[in-house]
């Protein structure tokens, strides 16, 4: 099972492809990849577009005891993601090459509510626990 389709199955949200403007304003926050997600998208020649963050919510809400180390999407100095386009539109949408959490992103309420176990921000920054000793 890949990635996207094992934190489809745990969150109960499934990938969906919408282009209204609360949709597109979700590129405020780039999504955030999993480790595969992100590997496409280096060997893709987008690296240049990628950059090392710290994922500290889980430390908030008591998941982790210290940030997650992890690469992902830039956010550039206009407050947008580094892949929106003028448009709205998210460049690597047609490319297949998406990040798990903008596929499976969506402005209507969560199935059954919202659980932090089941969170897709969650699941996809816990993919990048067993890397933490490479960075």
């Amino acid at each position: 099972m890949t990635d996207i389709q094992e934190i489809s199955v745990k969150s109960g949200i499934r990938p969906s492809e919408c282009s209204c403007e609360k949709c597109k304003n979700l590129c405020r926050t780039p999504c955030l990849g999993t480790p595969e997600d992100i590997n496409k998208l280096l060997e893709a020649g987008y690296g240049n577009r990628l950059t090392p963050v710290l994922w500290g919510v889980g430390m908030l809400v008591g998941l982790t005891d210290k940030p997650i180390k992890m690469v992902q999407p830039r956010l550039e100095n206009n407050g947008w993601c580094t892949f929106r386009q003028p448009n709205g539109l998210c460049e690597l949408h047609d490319k297949g090459l998406k990040p798990t959490e903008g596929k499976l992103a969506t402005h209507k309420p969560k199935p059954n509510g919202w659980s932090l176990k089941k969170d897709i921000t969650w699941l996809v920054a816990k993919r990048w626990l067993p890397l933490q000793g490479m960075f």
